[in-house]
């Protein structure tokens, strides 16, 4: 008999996350998604892409810098691999962080196409608040508060790519620029609400890093500033956990 009530306890608890995952997912992520896409779909049109190569760019890259990398290399006449190339070196970023969020919720996403739905819903935005729900509820739950958040960013960008496509003749190029990088303003102040020190530090130290790494080493500058900083901060308040 317990057993039986904690699995029909479970159902409305699902459903809470479910809906507060819909919530979160209509909420400030996905108008900023909307508002960068809407820079991206812009520099699609003006890079010359169809809608459609702009609209698929976002539904199956689905992640900004591998996208202007594409849509520039392609302006440029630059061949087939060569834009797979770079597409793919914009976006190895990730592949830490579609490792760390496959793991945790290995158990619930048992079936290889639920770990690659997992990992492409995925971005910079999602990313966080998919660990954050982790850490604030059942494995089983987060996943499903996380579900409806990655689904609705993407149709957000979706939409957003679209929208800022057809919208191209009217939208100066400052503005096209702006929302291409609003995203970052989101996720610093995003990382900026984070009460965890070790975020904190770590975020602050690649602050602080990144303008000269950058300066010294253009193509290796995010990467060695995320590796210093990170390790910067973890030497300092990671070992005391």
């Amino acid at each position: 008999m317990r057993e039986r009530g904690t699995i029909e306890a479970q159902g409305p608890v699902r459903r809470v996350a479910f809906f507060e995952g819909v919530r979160h997912g209509l909420a400030v992520p996905s108008i900023v998604v909307f508002a960068t896409m809407l820079g991206f779909g812009s520099l699609a049109h003006a890079n010359g892409f169809s809608a459609l190569e702009a609209l698929l760019a976002t539904a199956l890259i689905w992640a900004m810098p591998g996208q202007v990398a594409m849509a520039d290399l392609k302006a440029s006449g630059a061949d087939l691999f060569v834009i797979l190339l770079a597409v793919s070196m914009a976006s190895v970023r990730f592949f830490p962080m579609a490792t760390i969020l496959v793991g945790t919720f290995r158990t619930e996403a048992r079936h290889p196409a639920a770990r690659l739905l997992l990992a492409h819903l995925m971005s910079a935005s999602t990313w966080p608040m998919g660990m954050a729900a982790a850490q604030r509820m059942p494995a089983a739950s987060a996943l499903v508060y996380y579900w409806p958040v990655g689904t609705l960013c993407i149709t957000a960008g979706c939409i957003g790519t679209v929208a800022g496509y057809w919208l191209s003749a009217d939208m100066p190029e400052i503005v096209r620029l702006t929302l291409v990088f609003l995203n970052v303003v989101f996720l610093a102040l995003l990382f900026a609400l984070n009460r965890d020190r070790l975020v904190i530090l770590a975020v602050a130290a690649g602050a602080v890093l990144g303008p000269p790494l950058h300066a010294l080493e253009p193509n290796y500058g995010v990467v060695l500033t995320g590796l210093i900083g990170g390790t910067f901060a973890y030497a300092i308040l990671g070992r005391r956990r």
